[in-house]
Parts: structure tokens; C-alpha cells; sequence
């Protein structure tokens, strides 16, 4: 008699080479509704999600879980510690979409630097003449200050370099010697938003970086520069950045990422023409969706199968369960 496969619960659409990856071992279900999640999981040892959260109380009422993908890098949806205090894996694809937020990256800079939206829409519009109402900058002999100097923030770094500009960083966890060898000169988080033309965020969303970004620092920025954010929209203070734009005390911003998401229809940020938006999409490329998802998958499919996953969150599950590390 053949053995009942285990169920792997998939809560959004990923690439279907990465549900194809796992339809050969295990039972797939396709998630329909997230608020419902709890109830379409029963049963299931594995859950990917994308954006949907996965806390304690979800955890509890799905006691067959063994283990939690998350189709990305950031895994503030998840609540690890409760994970842990379960035994629950935790896994996600840390590698997957670094150089495609990199270069999102640098595209916000960019766009902001020569105010491209703005006039795109302009040309579009028939008002060709707004070519000689906006002065735009030049990144040559600029400081760029990166918030955290992790993968994402040292390719940014790298792909910069070869624009002539003078990069810094802070990170708590970073030593001077590891900063200069990406070329950065390690600095403080005060310091950097004093010295650099644009600050771009990329620290993770943890208790202590909630609303780093507050009006203490926004006013330590020179009043031309701009705060790029592609990390999570938590970690700024958004009413202090909408006053300090609004108050022209900061030059611009150019942000991937909002406080709530999806953001208000109406909020302030959209009626300003020294904003650059996009929709939380800047690690959405063609390669790094199918990178995100056969990772994530393969950490799934690792742990239920008796493997060692790539990228374990909560390394210590795996040492309580004996695993090899």
C-alpha cells in the first residue's frame, strides 16, 4: 500500500517550476483565501508563504506543521521566535533576489537624481517646455550613505562605485576592515545621515530599526538630499517624512516600500513631484521569482525529506532535532 504523501501548503502563486519541485514528493495545496489560511493549511507539515503572515496562533492551529518557507529574504511576516519555541523550521531564500533590490536600488536614485517621473509625465502631457523648469543632479562627487551592509547593500555599493561616488555605511554588525573591503567606509548611523547626499535604507525590520528613521535623524539630512528606501516602509517615521518634505528640509525620497501596505490612495507622498514610488516590487524580476521560489521550495523540501535546508532561519531547531549543521 503506498504511503500517504505529506502536505505542503502554498499560501500566493509562486513559479510553477518550484510547485512542480515539490508536487513530486509531497501533496500541494494551493492557497485561495490568506484569511482563511489556518483553516486551508490543516494538515499540512509545510507552508511557503510570500506575504502572508504566519503567527503563533496560526502555528497552533495547524499542529502538523514542521516547517515555514518564506518565498524572500525578510521574514517579518513569520514570528520566528514563536517558531522556535515549537520546533518549527523556519527557512528562506536570503541569496534569491539581492541583485535584483540592488539594482532597484540604484534605479530609485537615478530617477530621483534626474527627476524622471516627473518628467515623463510632463512630456507626455504635451508640456515639453518643463525641460528647463527642473534642474537635475549629477551622482559624480556625491556621498552615498547605506543604512546596513548586508548582500543587498554591498551590491548597491559595488554597482555605485562606478559612479564616482564616496560611499558610506553603518552597521552595528559590520567591522571598519569587512566595510572597506566593499569599498565603504564605516561610519555612525548619525554620522552618515550628516555626510551623505542620499541615504539608502537596508537594514532589516526588527524591533530596534521600527521607525529608525525618525524626525531625529530626517533632520540631521542636508536639506537637497534624498532617502531612498527599499528595505521595509516600517523603519521610517512616515509622518516625519512627509513633514520634512513638506517643510523642504529634505531634497526628496524614492521608496519601494510603505507604512501600512498596500499604502492610502491619498496619501501625501503621491501629490509630491520629488517622490519616486514604486509598488513593493523591486525584487519582483523575471530571475529572482524563480530564484525566491525554487530556494524557498527547497527548504521545504530538505527538512521534510531528512536534508539539511540551504538557509535555515532558526539554526537551533535543527540542532535540537540532531541535524547535521
Amino acid at each position: 500500500m503506498e504511503l500517504q504523501k505529506q502536505r505542503v501548503y502554498i499560501s500566493e502563486p509562486i513559479h510553477p517550476a518550484a510547485s512542480a519541485l515539490l508536487a513530486e514528493r509531497f501533496e500541494v495545496v494551493q492557497g485561495r483565501d490568506r484569511r482563511r489560511l489556518a483553516e486551508e493549511a490543516q494538515g499540512c507539515a509545510g507552508i511557503l508563504v510570500r506575504v502572508a503572515e504566519i503567527t503563533a496562533e496560526i502555528m497552533d492551529a495547524v499542529p502538523t506543521l514542521r516547517v515555514v518557507a518564506k518565498h524572500g529574504v525578510g521574514v517579518d511576516n513569520i514570528d520566528v521566535a514563536a517558531a522556535t519555541a515549537r520546533g518549527i523550521l523556519v527557512v528562506n531564500a536570503p541569496t534569491a533576489n539581492s541583485n535584483a533590490v540592488a539594482e532597484h536600488t540604484v534605479t530609485l536614485i537615478l530617477a530621483a537624481c534626474k527627476r524622471l517621473t516627473v518628467l515623463d509625465q510632463a512630456v507626455r502631457r504635451g508640456a515639453f517646455s518643463k525641460r528647463n523648469q527642473y534642474t537635475l543632479t549629477e551622482l559624480r562627487g556625491k556621498t552615498v550613505g547605506l543604512v546596513g551592509l548586508g548582500r543587498i547593500a554591498r551590491l548597491a555599493a559595488r554597482k555605485l562605485s562606478g559612479f564616482d561616488v564616496e560611499l558610506i555605511g553603518s552597521d552595528p554588525f559590520v567591522s571598519k576592515e569587512a566595510a572597506a573591503a566593499a569599498g565603504v567606509e564605516l561610519v555612525t548611523t548619525e554620522d552618515l545621515f550628516q555626510r551623505a547626499d542620499v541615504v539608502s535604507l537596508h537594514a532589516p525590520l526588527t524591533a530596534e530599526t521600527h521607525k529608525m528613521v525618525d524626525s531625529h535623524l530626517l533632520g540631521l539630512m542636508k536639506p537637497s538630499a534624498l532617502l531612498v528606501n527599499a528595505s521595509r516602509g516600517p523603519i521610517v517615521d512616515e509622518e516625519a517624512l512627509i513633514r520634512a518634505l513638506r517643510e523642504g528640509r529634505l531634497g526628496g525620497a524614492a521608496l519601494d516600500v510603505f507604512d501600512p501596505e498596500p499604502p492610502k490612495e491619498d496619501n501625501p507622498l503621491f501629490g509630491m513631484d520629488n517622490v519616486v514610488v514604486s509598488p513593493h516590487n523591486a525584487a519582483l524580476t523575471d530571475q529572482a521569482l524563480v530564484a525566491m521560489a525554487m530556494d524557498s521550495a527547497g527548504g521545504i523540501l530538505d527538512f521534510l525529506t531528512g536534508g539539511v535546508p540551504a538557509y535555515p532561519v532558526n539554526r537551533e531547531v535543527l540542532a535540537e532535532k540532531g541535524a547535521a549543521l
